[in-house]
Protein backbone atom coordinates (compact mmCIF):
# COMPACT_ATOMS: atom_id res chain seq x y z
CA UNK A 1 0.00 0.00 0.00
CA UNK A 2 2.75 2.21 0.89
CA UNK A 3 4.72 1.37 -2.40
CA UNK A 4 1.09 3.30 -4.13
CA UNK A 5 1.20 5.99 -2.23
CA UNK A 6 4.96 6.52 -3.29
CA UNK A 7 4.37 6.05 -6.64
CA UNK A 8 0.90 8.52 -6.58
CA UNK A 9 3.00 11.14 -4.75
CA UNK A 10 5.61 10.91 -7.39
CA UNK A 11 3.12 11.60 -10.06
CA UNK A 12 1.70 14.78 -8.24
CA UNK A 13 4.44 16.59 -7.82
CA UNK A 14 5.40 16.26 -11.47
CA UNK A 15 2.34 17.30 -12.16
CA UNK A 16 1.63 20.03 -9.37
CA UNK A 17 4.88 21.26 -10.28
CA UNK A 18 3.94 22.19 -14.12
CA UNK A 19 2.44 25.95 -14.69
CA UNK A 20 2.30 27.57 -17.91
CA UNK A 21 4.52 25.47 -19.78
CA UNK A 22 7.56 25.90 -16.73
CA UNK A 23 8.72 23.06 -14.45
CA UNK A 24 10.27 23.44 -11.46
CA UNK A 25 11.03 20.09 -11.11
CA UNK A 26 13.04 19.76 -14.49
CA UNK A 27 14.57 23.04 -15.86
CA UNK A 28 16.04 23.40 -18.41
CA UNK A 29 19.11 25.61 -16.59
CA UNK A 30 20.82 26.66 -19.96
CA UNK A 31 22.59 25.06 -23.72
CA UNK A 32 26.29 24.57 -24.22
CA UNK A 33 28.42 24.64 -26.84
CA UNK A 34 30.61 21.18 -26.78
CA UNK A 35 34.46 21.62 -26.89
CA UNK A 36 36.39 19.91 -29.59
CA UNK A 37 39.27 17.55 -28.97
CA UNK A 38 40.86 16.37 -32.25
CA UNK A 39 42.85 12.88 -32.10
CA UNK A 40 45.90 13.62 -34.99
CA UNK A 41 45.13 9.90 -35.64
CA UNK A 42 45.75 8.52 -38.12
CA UNK A 43 42.93 9.23 -39.37
CA UNK A 44 42.51 12.10 -37.34
CA UNK A 45 39.04 12.05 -34.82
CA UNK A 46 37.23 15.03 -33.57
CA UNK A 47 35.26 14.26 -30.78
CA UNK A 48 33.29 16.54 -28.86
CA UNK A 49 32.38 16.96 -24.87
CA UNK A 50 29.54 18.79 -23.14
CA UNK A 51 30.08 19.72 -19.92
CA UNK A 52 27.19 20.83 -17.22
CA UNK A 53 29.63 23.24 -15.54
CA UNK A 54 30.28 25.33 -19.01
CA UNK A 55 29.17 28.93 -19.90
CA UNK A 56 26.44 29.35 -21.57
CA UNK A 57 26.62 30.17 -25.47
CA UNK A 58 24.44 33.43 -26.08
CA UNK A 59 23.53 31.97 -29.37
CA UNK A 60 25.34 29.38 -31.98
CA UNK A 61 26.33 29.94 -35.81
CA UNK A 62 25.84 27.24 -37.94
CA UNK A 63 26.79 26.63 -41.27
CA UNK A 64 23.92 25.05 -43.64
CA UNK A 65 25.90 23.69 -46.31
CA UNK A 66 27.81 21.55 -43.69
CA UNK A 67 24.77 19.80 -42.60
CA UNK A 68 26.10 18.49 -39.00
CA UNK A 69 22.98 18.30 -37.56
CA UNK A 70 23.25 21.24 -35.25
CA UNK A 71 24.03 19.23 -31.78
CA UNK A 72 23.79 21.42 -28.44
CA UNK A 73 24.11 19.97 -25.02
CA UNK A 74 20.62 21.18 -22.97
CA UNK A 75 21.84 21.14 -19.13
CA UNK A 76 19.15 19.70 -17.65
CA UNK A 77 18.16 20.08 -13.14
CA UNK A 78 16.45 17.19 -12.11
CA UNK A 79 14.67 18.97 -8.71
CA UNK A 80 12.71 16.13 -7.96
CA UNK A 81 12.49 14.65 -4.50
CA UNK A 82 14.27 11.38 -3.72
CA UNK A 83 11.41 8.64 -3.60
CA UNK A 84 13.43 6.05 -1.28
CA UNK A 85 13.23 8.61 1.56
CA UNK A 86 9.13 8.45 1.38
CA UNK A 87 9.18 4.56 1.11
CA UNK A 88 11.96 3.24 3.79
CA UNK A 89 11.10 -0.32 3.37
CA UNK A 90 11.32 -0.26 -0.23
CA UNK A 91 14.54 1.84 -1.00
CA UNK A 92 14.27 2.60 -4.58
CA UNK A 93 14.64 5.76 -5.91
CA UNK A 94 11.97 5.82 -8.84
CA UNK A 95 12.62 9.74 -10.00
CA UNK A 96 15.85 9.57 -12.36
CA UNK A 97 14.98 11.52 -15.48
CA UNK A 98 14.89 9.57 -18.36
CA UNK A 99 14.64 11.68 -21.37
CA UNK A 100 13.47 10.60 -25.08
CA UNK A 101 12.69 13.57 -26.92
CA UNK A 102 12.79 17.00 -27.33
CA UNK A 103 10.00 18.90 -28.72
CA UNK A 104 11.01 21.96 -31.04
CA UNK A 105 9.14 24.98 -32.84
CA UNK A 106 11.36 26.77 -35.39
CA UNK A 107 10.85 30.29 -36.30
CA UNK A 108 12.61 32.20 -38.35
CA UNK A 109 12.64 35.71 -37.38
CA UNK A 110 10.63 37.62 -39.91
CA UNK A 111 9.78 34.23 -42.27
CA UNK A 112 8.86 30.88 -41.34
CA UNK A 113 7.76 28.42 -39.32
CA UNK A 114 8.15 25.08 -38.34
CA UNK A 115 5.96 23.59 -35.07
CA UNK A 116 6.05 20.47 -33.02
CA UNK A 117 9.39 18.95 -34.41
CA UNK A 118 10.12 15.58 -32.51
CA UNK A 119 13.90 15.02 -32.33
CA UNK A 120 14.97 11.66 -30.55
CA UNK A 121 17.77 12.08 -27.47
CA UNK A 122 18.64 9.82 -25.11
CA UNK A 123 20.44 10.04 -21.24
CA UNK A 124 19.52 9.38 -17.58
CA UNK A 125 19.50 12.22 -15.15
CA UNK A 126 19.59 11.20 -11.40
CA UNK A 127 17.74 13.34 -8.94
CA UNK A 128 19.11 16.51 -6.94
CA UNK A 129 21.54 16.71 -10.07
CA UNK A 130 22.22 17.85 -13.52
CA UNK A 131 22.89 16.62 -16.49
CA UNK A 132 23.23 17.08 -20.17
CA UNK A 133 20.98 15.99 -23.02
CA UNK A 134 22.38 16.07 -26.61
CA UNK A 135 19.72 17.32 -28.98
CA UNK A 136 20.61 17.46 -32.69
CA UNK A 137 18.45 20.68 -33.33
CA UNK A 138 19.03 20.17 -37.04
CA UNK A 139 18.67 16.63 -37.32
CA UNK A 140 15.04 16.92 -38.51
CA UNK A 141 14.57 19.83 -39.78
CA UNK A 142 18.43 20.43 -42.28
CA UNK A 143 20.12 24.16 -41.58
CA UNK A 144 19.09 24.25 -45.68
CA UNK A 145 15.77 24.73 -45.56
CA UNK A 146 16.01 27.85 -42.69
CA UNK A 147 18.24 30.93 -42.90
CA UNK A 148 19.08 34.24 -41.04
CA UNK A 149 18.44 34.23 -37.33
CA UNK A 150 16.46 31.28 -36.31
CA UNK A 151 14.65 31.15 -32.49
CA UNK A 152 14.16 27.80 -31.41
CA UNK A 153 11.69 27.22 -28.45
CA UNK A 154 11.43 23.74 -27.39
CA UNK A 155 11.20 21.31 -24.00
CA UNK A 156 12.23 17.69 -23.46
CA UNK A 157 10.06 14.83 -22.89
CA UNK A 158 10.73 11.72 -21.03
CA UNK A 159 10.20 9.06 -17.92
CA UNK A 160 10.94 8.52 -14.91
CA UNK A 161 12.24 5.07 -13.41
CA UNK A 162 8.29 4.64 -12.17
CA UNK A 163 6.77 4.98 -15.66
CA UNK A 164 5.42 8.13 -15.04
CA UNK A 165 5.78 10.57 -18.41
CA UNK A 166 6.87 14.41 -17.45
CA UNK A 167 8.13 17.31 -19.46
CA UNK A 168 11.25 19.95 -18.65
CA UNK A 169 10.44 23.50 -18.40
CA UNK A 170 10.42 25.45 -21.67
CA UNK A 171 13.37 27.03 -22.99
CA UNK A 172 14.12 29.53 -26.12
CA UNK A 173 17.80 29.68 -27.85
CA UNK A 174 18.53 31.41 -31.07
CA UNK A 175 20.94 30.14 -34.08
CA UNK A 176 22.19 32.52 -37.08
CA UNK A 177 23.18 30.87 -40.26
CA UNK A 178 25.91 31.57 -41.68
CA UNK A 179 27.69 31.30 -45.42
CA UNK A 180 31.35 30.86 -44.53
CA UNK A 181 32.84 27.33 -44.59
CA UNK A 182 33.75 26.42 -40.94
CA UNK A 183 32.11 29.59 -39.50
CA UNK A 184 30.75 27.05 -36.83
CA UNK A 185 31.98 25.07 -34.11
CA UNK A 186 33.35 21.89 -35.28
CA UNK A 187 30.72 20.39 -32.49
CA UNK A 188 28.08 22.31 -33.97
Amino acid sequence: MKTRWSILLAMLLGVSCSTNNKNSALVITKVVLGTATTDPGPPPVTTCAYDVGSSEFSYAQIDPAANTGGTMGVVVSNNLLDTSTLNPGLRTNSATFHPHQAVADYEVIGGATLTQQLIPVSGSILTGTSGVVLVPFFSPIPATMLSGIIRVSFWIEGTLDDGSQLRTSQREYIFVTCGAAGCNSACL
